[in-house]
C-alpha cells in the first residue's frame, strides 16, 4: 500500500491545513502543464483526495495499521465502531440498550429544561464495522471476509458481499451477528459501513471517474490517440481532437463506475488533458510555421 503521507511529505500528525499546503506546493512542481511527471501528479492528487477527507483519512490509517494483519486468507481491513458503547456504558454496566428519546419542557421560570427519557428495553447491541476498499475493487461484485470483535472481546468472522458500484458510506446490515452478551435475548446486528477510496490514478465523483493525460503541444495541435488502461484492466484507445485546449475533458460515455443496484448502467469516464509546452528552439518554431 502506498504511503500517502510520504507522497505529500507530511506525517500522521499533520493537520488538514498542512496537508493542503503540501499538496499545493507539490502540485505546482509536478503539474503536467508545467513539465512535471504525469504519474507523480496523479499520485499526489490521489494522496490528497484521501487525506483531505477526515473519514477517508481515518479509514486509510486503519488499513495501514491493520490491513496486513487482517488481509490474509481473504480477510479485509476493518475497524469496529461501537458508537453507542461509550454513551451507554454508564447505565447498568453497559449491558443495556435503551430506546432513548429527548424533549424540552418549561421550568418554573419559563426556561427550557432538557429531559432524557430512557425506556427500559433490554437487548444486545449492534456492532458497527467499517470496511475500506479501493474504487478498483468496487468496479465488480466482490466477496470479502472480515474479522471483528464483539463487546465481550470475542472475535467473530463474517463474509460481506460487495455489489459492483457500491457507494462510499453505504451500510450493509447482517442480522443476528452483533453483540450476544445478554443471554436469552436476540443478538444485535452487524452493520458494515463501506469506505471506497480513490486508487490507480482515478478519482470517483458519484458514478463518474476522472483521470489525467499529458500530451505535447504538437499532439494537441494535430490531434493524437493514446492507450488508456481502465480499472478493470481493459485497455481502450482515446482520441484527442486536433486543436484541443489545456484542461479539456474528454468524455468516455458508459466507462465510469457501475451504478449500484442497476443492470448494465455505468457512469462516464472523463480524461482531463494537460498540454506540455516545451522550450522551443529555432527548429521547433520552424516546424510550427510549416503546420
Amino acid at each position: 500500500m502506498k504511503n500517502y503521507y510520504d507522497v505529500l511529505g507530511v506525517n500522521e500528525q499533520s493537520t488538514s491545513a498542512d496537508i493542503t499546503k503540501a499538496f499545493k506546493n507539490l502540485a505546482k512542481k509536478h503539474h503536467p502543464d508545467r513539465g512535471g511527471d504525469e504519474s507523480k501528479f496523479k499520485e499526489i492528487n490521489e494522496a490528497h483526495n484521501t487525506l483531505k477527507d477526515s473519514q477517508k483519512r481515518h479509514d486509510y490509517d486503519t488499513m495501514r495499521k491493520f490491513g496486513n494483519a487482517n488481509t490474509g486468507g481473504g480477510q479485509h481491513p476493518f475497524f469496529n465502531e461501537d458508537i453507542f458503547g461509550d454513551f451507554f456504558s454508564g447505565f447498568q454496566g453497559g449491558d443495556m440498550d435503551f430506546n432513548t428519546s429527548f424533549n424540552f419542557t418549561k421550568g418554573p421560570g419559563g426556561e427550557r429544561i432538557f429531559r432524557q427519557n430512557r425506556a427500559q428495553t433490554r437487548g444486545n447491541r449492534n456492532v458497527q464495522v467499517r470496511m475500506a476498499i479501493s474504487i478498483k475493487e468496487a468496479m465488480m461484485n466482490n466477496e470479502k471476509t472480515i474479522s471483528y470483535k464483539l463487546p465481550s472481546g470475542r472475535e467473530e468472522f463474517a463474509t460481506v458481499n460487495i455489489p459492483a458500484g457500491v457507494q462510499h458510506g453505504i451500510t450493509f446490515k447482517y442480522s443476528g451477528m452483533g453483540d450476544d452478551s445478554i443471554k436469552n435475548m436476540p443478538r444485535g446486528d452487524l452493520m458494515v459501513v463501506m469506505s471506497v477510496l480513490d486508487s490507480d490514478g482515478f478519482t470517483r465523483k458519484g458514478n463518474d471517474l476522472y483521470t489525467d493525460k499529458t500530451i505535447d503541444c504538437f499532439q494537441a495541435v494535430r490531434g493524437h490517440e493514446f492507450s488508456l488502461k481502465l480499472l478493470e484492466d481493459k485497455v481502450i484507445k482515446v482520441k484527442v481532437p486536433a486543436g484541443t485546449q489545456p484542461g479539456t475533458l474528454l468524455t468516455m460515455k458508459g466507462l465510469g463506475m457501475p451504478v449500484h443496484k442497476t443492470l448494465n448502467i455505468r457512469g462516464n469516464l472523463y480524461v482531463k488533458v494537460h498540454i506540455l509546452i516545451p522550450q522551443l528552439s529555432a527548429q521547433d518554431l520552424k516546424k510550427i510555421k510549416d503546420l
